[in-house]
């Protein structure tokens, strides 16, 4: 019996050290896929609006922590994602929307954050033709 409660309590130290580490890590990994996913989203707007020779939208609903590409103003999205509801999305100076040119280019280059609780990410869309560009600050 003495065995069994010194196993378990030997179990019970090691989850109590562990399950901390478990958490960061897991918060670590969807803030990079949420970061991934939202590159492959603005650079294949960007290849459809070249390939198709459409305009292609997107727009940034930062109340709601989501964003939407659409093919043409008005229609239904294309690509809807969420980001983390703990995430805070703040526009510095690009606006809410923003258009890719059938040339590759973007209609209004600007700058927004992602603020993840313990981290700040710099999202830079350039005048070129490079997408988006996000630093950890």
């Amino acid at each position: 019996m003495v065995e069994v409660i010194v196993v378990l309590c030997f179990i019970t130290v090691s989850l109590a050290v562990l399950a901390p580490g478990q958490h960061l890590s897991h918060s670590h990994l969807t803030e990079k896929r949420t970061i991934q996913q939202f590159t492959d989203d603005i650079h294949f707007a960007q290849q459809m609006s070249v390939q198709k020779g459409i305009e292609h939208t997107l727009y940034v609903d930062k109340a709601n922590n989501v964003y939407r590409i659409y093919e043409s103003w008005g229609s239904s999205p294309i690509i809807q994602e969420e980001f983390p509801p703990e995430w805070e999305i703040q526009l510095a100076t690009l606006k809410s929307y923003t258009t890719f040119h059938v040339n590759g280019t973007i209609s209004t280059p600007g700058t927004m954050w992602f603020h993840t609780g313990d981290k700040q990410y710099k999202v830079t869309f350039p005048f070129s033709r490079n997408g988006v560009v996000i630093d950890e600050q």
